[in-house]
């Protein structure tokens, strides 16, 4: 005997386009010849389904306050990450235990699970350990970053890696002026 209620709830999850949340990983994702086009990646997901979220984590100094500010009108969540000295008083503004903590929370918050898409934009391997842990919930993770300086262990992990630097739709295209 089957069980109508829970027939129907399957049939909406198959029906239903998939809930997308987006972790930027800004610092990681700087490369001198070729920019991420960060409105271009909301606009292009947005077209897949339906944005639940969209962070990106910036170090928090005065030369990122114009970007800063473009990730915000971009409909970016502009987590602000504060540098800290380390033992040799080098200043290190690392987001990767922030944003590896507001990824799962979103995750949990949003209550995304199988069909739905965790878009990371970085090429650190130390994100490996939740990309596996994002799929076994059946989330659809998809890596954007630059081929060269991404961990292989997160490529292989990821459910689909989109390389920059060899994705056109993904590089940022400045507008010369006529």
């Amino acid at each position: 005997m089957t069980n109508t209620a829970l027939v129907s709830v399957t049939q909406q999850r198959k029906a239903r386009k998939p809930r997308i949340l987006i972790a930027v990983d800004v610092q990681n994702i700087q490369n001198g010849t070729v920019r991420l086009d960060y409105a271009g990646l909301v606009r292009g997901y947005q077209e897949c389904g339906e944005l639940v979220a969209a962070m990106a984590f910036v170090t928090d100094t005065p030369t990122q306050v114009n970007l800063q500010l473009m990730l915000a009108q971009n409909g970016y969540e502009v987590v602000r990450v504060r540098p800290t000295a380390n033992g040799n008083g080098e200043l290190k503004g690392d987001a990767d235990i922030q944003l590896a903590f507001r990824l799962g929370r979103e995750v949990e918050r949003h209550r995304l699970g199988k069909g739905d898409i965790v878009v990371l934009c970085t090429g650190d391997g130390d994100f490996a350990p939740i990309v596996e842990w994002l799929r076994l919930r059946d989330i659809r993770v998809e890596v954007v970053a630059f081929k060269g300086s991404t961990s292989p262990h997160l490529q292989i992990a990821a459910s689909k890696f989109r390389p920059i630097d060899e994705t056109p739709t993904l590089q940022y295209k400045p507008v010369s002026a006529a």
